[in-house]
């Protein structure tokens, strides 16, 4: 920098350039709004809640609180406290969780708002579309909206609109069931998320080491302590107030599945392999969670988390199948933004400076 009449080492600093830590510590904004979220409840719900209750459960049940039950239970299961690990969540235009560890800055983990609104989204059309799989408007609404996150969402990294918002909820409306189903996975699955990201400075601070030839099994090993911490977590409950339900316990291999399809209909739409050289695919580390689960050590009652994923199932295989076909036929010719996907092809790659992402 040319220094003119204002020699001065702060302004000098403050022209820097921001550096990793920097961006993705305090990039992005926040585009939350809990008053316009809780109004919106109460048009769909309001038979079922009152303002006050809603506001009760976003002060009980919020990121925040599910990150500080995360960090007690490592220091119950693993002596390690994380004490000094800060939680962000702001929107980054990414689905992807992350944990940022240079050994020096404060370690954080990022939960983007956009994976928020999403994995929430995805939830509540899965499990309505399962439910009502024959009523044939609601599955084509359920088909357009899944096809609409992993595209514009995922793919893109464009918060969904109030346009689209108001579509699904209209397609939901009053389903209190399927808003419940949807809500208790998505708790699994965020208190999954953040364990697996802590998981990663648990594994630095004992000093475990992993050789560039083989990068992946430290996230098969994040996996394992993160599903060890849900898994305990839903044990330790059953006699206490309940954070995780007993048959959300499948919810992070629904969370895998969600990842699955997002590569799915990337790879339909644009012909984009998925390789990252640091993750293993969401379906090999499915199959490790699986693994874990059917340990001794865990016991609990199953069979409505299974009844629950096999339903699922039902529709993640159904997207696929629909979607390769329309594809095929050229029914999806309008939604293909081919030449923006190209400009984004450089986006995994900037995310792989993150230490680790999920």
């Amino acid at each position: 920098m040319r220094k003119g009449r204002m020699d001065i080492p702060f302004l000098e600093k403050f022209m820097l350039p921001p550096d990793d830590y920097e961006i993705f510590k305090f990039g992005g904004n926040s585009l939350k709004n809990e008053e316009r979220g809780i109004q919106k409840m109460l048009k769909y719900f309001s038979s079922y809640f009152t303002e006050e209750q809603l506001k009760e459960n976003v002060a009980r049940h919020n990121l925040k609180t599910m990150f500080d039950i995360v960090k007690k239970s490592f220091s119950k299961e693993y002596d390690y406290t994380g004490t000094g690990i800060e939680l962000s969540n702001l929107y980054q235009n990414t689905i992807n969780s992350y944990i940022y560890n240079d050994k020096v800055n404060p370690a954080f983990v990022h939960i983007d708002e956009l994976f928020e609104s999403t994995v929430m989204g995805f939830l509540l059309a899965m499990f309505k579309w399962s439910k009502d799989f024959d009523n044939l408007e609601t599955y084509g609404e359920c088909f357009k909206y899944i096809l609409f996150l992993m595209n514009d969402v995922c793919i893109f990294g464009e918060m969904q609109g109030m346009d689209a918002n108001h579509a699904l909820m209209d397609t939901v409306n009053g389903d209190i069931q399927i808003l419940q189903l949807a809500e208790d996975c998505y708790w699994t699955i965020v208190i999954f998320s953040l364990a697996h990201e802590i998981a990663h400075a648990y594994l630095a601070s004992i000093g475990k080491k992993y050789t560039e030839k083989h990068p992946e099994k430290e996230e098969y090993d994040a996996d394992m302590i993160a599903y060890h911490i849900v898994l305990k977590i839903i044990m330790e409950e059953k006699n206490t107030v309940t954070v995780l339900e007993e048959y959300t316990y499948l919810a992070p291999m629904i969370y895998m599945d969600f990842f699955d399809l997002y590569y799915y209909t990337d790879r339909v739409l644009y012909k984009t392999v998925f390789h990252d050289w640091q993750h293993p695919s969401p379906v090999k580390r499915k199959n490790r969670l699986f693994a874990i689960a059917d340990k001794d050590e865990y016991d609990f009652d199953t069979v409505d988390g299974n009844h629950l994923y096999s339903g699922f199932l039902d529709v993640y295989d159904e997207f696929k199948d629909q979607l390769l076909l329309k594809m095929e036929r050229g029914k999806l010719d309008k939604i293909v933004r081919t030449e923006k996907r190209e400009l984004l092809r450089g986006r995994n790659e900037n995310e792989q400076k993150r230490s680790s992402g999920i």
